[in-house]
C-alpha cells in the first residue's frame, strides 16, 4: 500500500476527532491547550466517536480501499456515502454533548462523588461569572485601582488575564455603599 494512501486513511479516521475538537474549541470556553494536548484530544475524540459509530454501522468505515489483485491498477479510496452520513451525525452529536459537558460544568458529577475538585471551566473567573451573573442580577466588581462598580453583566472575556467586563445599568459604588449612576448604555 502506498505511503500516501496510508496517510490518507489515517487522516480520514482522525477527521471526525479534528472536527469535534474544532467545534468544542470554537463554542466552549476552555483553558488554552498546548499542541500536544490538542493532538491527544483529537485522538481521544476520534476513539469515542468510532466507539459509537462502528456498532451503529455494522463495523463499516465511511470509506474502503479498492484493491486490484492483478496489481495493474493503483489502490484507490472509495467513499461510502451512507456510512459517511452516519459518521457525520455521530460526530455532530458527540460535539454537541462535549460542548454541553464543558458549558454546564459536567465535572460537577465527578466532584459530587469525590473523584475531582476541578471544574470544566478555565478559571474561577468563569465559574463566578457563570453562576453569579445570571438573570440580570447586578454584580459588584472591584477594579484594579480600588474603585467599585455595580451593574448587570452583559459580556465578559473568556480569559481571566484579560479581565474585561461590559456592564449595563452601571453605577459607581462609594465607600459608604452609595451608588452614582454612570451615564450611557454601559460600562467597559
Amino acid at each position: 500500500m502506498p505511503v500516501t494512501l496510508l496517510a490518507l486513511q489515517v487522516f480520514l479516521i482522525l477527521l471526525p476527532g479534528f472536527s469535534a475538537a474544532y467545534f468544542v474549541q470554537a463554542l466552549a470556553t476552555r483553558r488554552s491547550q498546548s499542541d500536544f494536548e490538542r493532538v491527544v484530544e483529537v485522538l481521544v475524540f476520534s476513539f469515542f466517536i468510532y466507539v459509537c459509530f462502528v456498532p451503529l454501522n455494522q463495523g463499516n468505515l465511511p470509506f474502503r480501499i479498492k484493491h486490484d489483485p492483478s496489481g495493474q491498477i493503483e489502490e484507490t479510496v472509495l467513499w461510502e456515502p451512507r456510512q459517511l452520513l452516519v459518521l457525520a451525525l455521530v460526530t455532530a452529536v458527540f460535539s454537541l454533548l462535549a460542548i454541553t459537558y464543558v458549558r454546564h460544568d459536567g465535572n460537577r458529577i465527578f466532584r459530587a462523588i469525590g473523584l475531582t475538585e476541578r471544574t470544566t471551566r478555565n478559571s474561577i473567573w468563569n465559574d463566578i461569572l457563570e453562576h453569579e451573573a445570571i438573570d440580570n442580577q447586578p454584580i459588584q466588581v472591584e477594579l484594579g485601582d480600588g474603585r467599585n462598580v455595580l451593574g448587570v453583566l452583559l459580556y465578559y472575556s473568556d480569559v481571566s488575564e484579560e479581565g474585561s467586563l461590559y456592564l449595563t445599568q452601571a453605577a459607581w459604588v462609594d465607600s459608604q455603599g452609595a451608588t452614582v449612576p454612570i451615564p450611557g448604555p454601559g460600562f467597559c
